[in-house]
């Protein structure tokens, strides 16, 4: 099945203090055929770059995707 692409795009600054590598990683595992990501490692944050997001939940992917981390963050 092929899904449609937008041109929209996002950024999430998440703060290592609070966000782990690991839940960041399982979350771009698990939204991986929704988009395009690329995370940057920074020094007391990661930058997510969200892009080529599906149409279909170009409006909510970046609030599922937190919410995703943070249940990553709960259960590990």
């Amino acid at each position: 099945m092929e899904t449609k692409k937008n041109r929209k795009k996002a950024v999430l600054i998440l703060k290592k203090g609070f966000y782990n590598r690991k839940a960041v990683k399982a979350a771009i595992r698990a939204y991986n055929g929704l988009a395009d990501f690329e995370c940057l490692d920074k020094k007391d944050k990661f930058e997510v770059r969200i892009k080529n997001i599906d149409k279909s939940v170009g409006k909510i992917i970046k609030d599922e995707f937190c919410n995703y981390i943070l249940a990553e963050i709960k259960n590990g």
